[in-house]
């Protein structure tokens, strides 16, 4: 059983453990007492959760010989989940697809997300429903596929409820979820090196500023409707909210602080920004050491 006092830690570490360990608690309860309901019912393409539901969509083949599938989460009004790196308080989805038949490998595609306060801090994920795109490797390119899916997450009002489905989908061609799919797919960030633009954003320089306990992920970024920046880190580093700048020259100067980081951190990481602006997303990996020297 998690004790009460467990959830009041004070490091970022510490809370993502607890969202994690609560997460896992709730659903194992919500598993064991629903164990006879699950046994009589055979899981379909869709199913209900607490304050949602969820349902694997198919769209058909992409140029590549790969499937083009998706997962659909459909919030009750007033609700929302998480994105893969969910802030201070979120619990990001976690997929089990084990049970999959002829399947080599699931890429699991973000669309941009947004950040939102939810009382115990800022938070990073959808408001609205949401469909992630998937991108299907089969085994055998000429055999049937079958998606297996148990997923679980968590969708929050004012408190968080932990909840999952069971889902399982054989992939066909249908212009009904291509359609569906489409505008999601059309949010998912382009991967870009730094300094090269898409969707009208470029990322010029990142670096970290500082020592000790007071570092700063420092970045210019060119371009026009710039809304946020989420960052993401190696393993150990937890980053607080984005603050933007706009210069003068029409750039924008990003300060990211860091909330926490391994102690034994090399003088270099490498980090993946998610850059959104209103004409769409960028993803890059950059190298950050010293801070980049004003232009």
């Amino acid at each position: 059983m998690l004790k009460r006092h467990s959830c009041y830690a004070a490091t970022r570490r510490a809370l993502a453990i607890c969202g994690a360990l609560a997460l896992s608690a709730g659903l194992t309860l919500a598993a064991d007492l629903g164990t006879t309901a699950l046994a009589q019912a055979a899981p379909a393409a869709s199913a209900r959760g607490e304050r949602s539901s969820i349902a694997l969509l198919s769209a058909g083949r992409l140029p590549d010989g790969s499937w083009r599938a998706g997962l659909s989460i459909a919030l009750d009004p007033g609700f929302k989940t998480y994105w893969r790196e969910p802030g201070d308080s979120g619990v990001p989805p976690v997929f089990d697809w084990s049970g999959s038949r002829n399947v080599a490998r699931v890429e699991v595609e973000w669309p941009a997300p947004r950040r939102f306060f939810d009382g115990a801090g800022w938070s990073i994920g959808y408001k609205d429903d949401v469909v992630l795109p998937l991108r299907i490797v089969a085994k055998d390119p000429g055999a049937p596929v079958v998606l297996d899916l148990r997923l679980d997450y968590a969708v929050c009002e004012k408190l968080c409820i932990p909840t999952g489905g069971h889902v399982v989908r054989e992939l066909t061609e249908s212009a009904e979820d291509a359609a569906l799919l489409a505008p999601f797919v059309a949010r998912v960030p382009r991967e870009v090196a730094p300094g090269e633009e898409a969707a009208g954003l470029r990322l010029e320089t990142a670096g970290i500023d500082g020592q000790g306990d007071d570092v700063t992920v420092v970045a210019l970024i060119a371009g026009e409707g710039l809304e946020d920046v989420f960052i993401e880190g190696e393993s150990g580093w937890y980053f607080d909210r984005a603050e933007l700048t706009r210069e003068s020259d029409g750039r924008t100067r990003v300060r990211i602080p860091v909330a926490e980081r391994p102690k034994d951190a090399a003088e270099k990481t490498s980090a993946r920004l998610t850059i959104v602006g209103s004409a769409g997303a960028i993803s890059v990996t950059a190298t950050l050491d010293a801070v980049p020297k004003a232009r």
